[in-house]
């Protein structure tokens, strides 16, 4: 595909677990300035930036942070159909750009085992090197490029470290077209059967779903049971796709689930790669981090820190906004009073007097609380601290049916429940999301 300028344009999808710093990485490369937080979901809808490489035009799509692609949400789905091209009004994707965590590569892998699962060229940025390397984490990244089969880049993407070197791996992948799905994990004879069938039968009726069956697609639907793929397709299909799988997963099934199934398959592949190319201390290296993670989660002392960090947030929220708050009041008074002495008694007086201009006030008097509040929302999520104060409140939270993933989205509501309840897509889970919209527009709300 090519641009207006006759350059040829490569779509690139930006793939990685929550908190490896996608988004960061993603800045980098595209020089675009993105929201990061660091909670896991921050990225909902899919971001795009350009990129321009050796003559190359590369638009990369930031999208949401996921730890697998077994989606149970229709947010999680985005990532699936937009990897198999199969969402409306996106183009095919060329090359997929896998963001994973240097410090935490068992973890990172298993979602860049079901990537390479797409047949798509892939690229993967080994980001926080420097911090493995503090916690004398030793990666052979050449012998772990040749077991994935796929370029694997060192990157610290905070310090735009390595972003040349990646940009000429997506470029050269994409124009190779080196797919490495044969360096995935091997799966059971007889579970490959089962999926190879089930393709087939899917898409035997095309016509009725409108699209062809992926591989992949057809992977997931068998797995993941009463998954968004499954339950997608048989809003459609409603004859006898059902009992075909309550069938072909009793045959596989024999000793346990299929989900347990695929997970010890993944991580005992990803855990013989791992052998041969990290070296690791016997135990591992306490970061500052991590002390502060166990100070400021600590059940006593956490929650102490919590409430005085909310206490400071909320009493500056007064304290910092009243005074603009008065200044936004006396304009609006002013200019009302102003054009009512100027306006003859009437309706129309009333109308601009006590309609427009006392209206709009009464709105914009609240914006400053608004805009503080968002303020220092950013700041708890730069900081880490958010992440950390949805943890610490998943047990308060979960008494009142909720987790601690409703912790920012009530939080958000504080300021105003429109953007609170936009944000419970980050809500895996169907009914802690519809629960939480519901209870977002009961808290405090000034401009309420």
């Amino acid at each position: 595909m090519a641009d207006k300028h006759n350059k040829p344009t490569l779509n690139v999808a930006v793939v990685g677990n929550p908190n490896v710093g996608k988004t960061t990485l993603f800045n980098g490369l595209t020089g675009m300035s993105q929201t990061t937080g660091n909670y896991p979901g921050v990225t909902v809808e899919r971001k795009v930036g350009i990129v321009e490489h050796s003559g190359l035009r590369m638009e990369l799509i930031d999208l949401p942070g996921t730890y697998s692609l077994a989606a149970r949400s229709p947010d999680e789905m985005i990532v699936v159909d937009i990897l198999l091209g199969q969402a409306k009004s996106e183009k095919p994707i060329d090359v997929i750009l896998a963001v994973v965590d240097a410090t935490n590569l068992e973890r990172n892998l298993y979602l860049v085992s079901q990537l390479q699962e797409l047949n798509l060229p892939l690229v993967i940025a080994l980001n926080m090197a420097d911090l493995a390397e503090k916690r004398r984490i030793g990666i052979d990244t050449e012998h772990l490029s040749e077991m994935m089969g796929a370029p694997v880049i060192p990157v610290c993407a905070h310090k735009r470290v390595g972003i040349p070197l990646l940009k000429e791996a997506l470029a050269r992948s994409a124009q190779d077209k080196v797919h490495s799905r044969e360096h995935g994990p091997d799966f059971p004879a007889e579970l490959i059967a089962e999926v190879n069938a089930l393709q087939d039968y899917l898409n035997e009726h095309q016509n009725e779903l409108g699209r062809p069956i992926h591989r992949f697609e057809a992977l997931r639907v068998l797995i993941d049971r009463d998954g968004y793929a499954e339950k997608r397709l048989l809003a459609v299909l409603n004859g006898h796709l059902g009992d075909m799988l309550v069938e072909r997963r009793a045959r596989i099934a024999k000793a346990g689930s299929l989900t347990a199934l695929e997970s010890r398959t993944r991580y005992r592949w990803i855990r013989s790669i791992l052998a041969e190319c990290i070296q690791a201390p016997a135990e591992r290296i306490e970061s500052s981090s991590d002390q502060l993670d166990r100070f400021l989660t600590h059940p006593v002392y956490g929650v102490i820190v919590f409430v005085l960090a909310m206490a400071f947030v909320f009493q500056s929220i007064f304290n910092f906004a009243e005074p603009f708050m008065e200044f936004i009041e006396d304009i609006f008074a002013t200019t009302g009073n102003r054009l009512g002495a100027l306006l003859p008694a009437g309706v129309l007086n009333s109308l601009i007097t006590d309609g427009i201009i006392s209206g709009v006030g009464a709105v914009l008097v609240f914006l400053p609380q608004i805009l503080i509040l968002a303020f220092f929302i950013a700041l708890l999520e730069d900081c880490g601290y958010m992440a950390r104060a949805a943890y610490l409140m998943d047990k308060l939270l979960s008494r009142c049916g909720l987790s601690g993933h409703s912790f920012i989205p009530l939080l958000s509501s504080f300021a105003c429940a429109i953007p609170g309840i936009m944000a419970t897509r980050t809500i895996s889970n169907r009914r802690d999301r519809f629960t939480t919209i519901l209870v977002a527009p009961l808290m405090s709300c000034s401009a309420r």
